[in-house]
């Protein structure tokens, strides 16, 4: 038999009722075009008909592979969802069918350090429970740089050398007549105050 005498009896099977028989029919003109897609989407709803879910999806599966080279996406889709719908536990299928979803995206490796992944896995099953609002945990705020103590040195009676912080340039303050260095909570309250000390600066460098 041709290709065109296989296809008409196969037809002519299914047409019957004669399912398992049409399956093996489509299975000989497999042999001579192993290439069309449609031929396999026809041989596995004949063995779906027939009853043998394993044989069907093999045959959806073939199908949509074939129809992806060709291009026809939305085609390879709807092949993988009734072979998902034959066997819901198909793992492989799910993968698959997910992967040609137009909103797929890969997921990004986890950076959640593992001792903290199962607070994260606990939140989300929070969030699934009807009635429960499981809120995300906050991010946490950088911590803030402690500030460097400023330094201040007497280096004689009238001369004291400041800086801000440790390794920043000091600032040398000399008067005339002796300085007296003291600590007040309100700046203000000094600044009020009349002053008739001339001082030099001279950043050192």
């Amino acid at each position: 038999m041709g290709v065109r005498e296989l296809k008409d009896a196969a037809l002519d099977l299914y047409a019957r009722r004669k399912f398992a028989e049409c399956a093996r029919t489509y299975g000989k003109l497999l042999e001579l075009e192993p290439r069309d897609p449609h031929l396999y989407v026809r041989h596995a709803e004949a063995w779906r008909r027939a009853g043998d879910r394993k044989k069907a999806i093999g045959s959806y599966r073939m199908a949509a592979e074939l129809l992806l080279q060709l291009g026809c996406d939305a085609r390879a889709r709807a092949a993988l969802k009734v072979a998902l719908e034959l066997d819901p536990r198909d793992n492989e299928v799910a993968r698959a069918l997910e992967r040609l979803s137009p909103s797929y995206a890969p997921r990004p490796p986890s950076r959640i350090p593992e001792q903290k992944r199962d607070m994260v896995e606990l939140h989300t099953r929070q969030a699934n429970v009807p009635g429960r609002l499981a809120l995300p945990p906050a991010p946490a705020s950088p911590a803030e740089p402690l500030p460097s103590p400023a330094e201040v040195r007497r280096l004689s009676g009238n001369t004291l050398a400041v800086r801000a912080a440790p390794g920043t340039r000091w600032l040398v303050v000399s008067s005339r007549t002796p300085l007296t260095a003291y600590e007040v909570d309100d700046l203000e309250r000094v600044l009020s105050r009349e002053f008739t000390l001339e001082v030099t600066f001279s950043p050192e460098g």
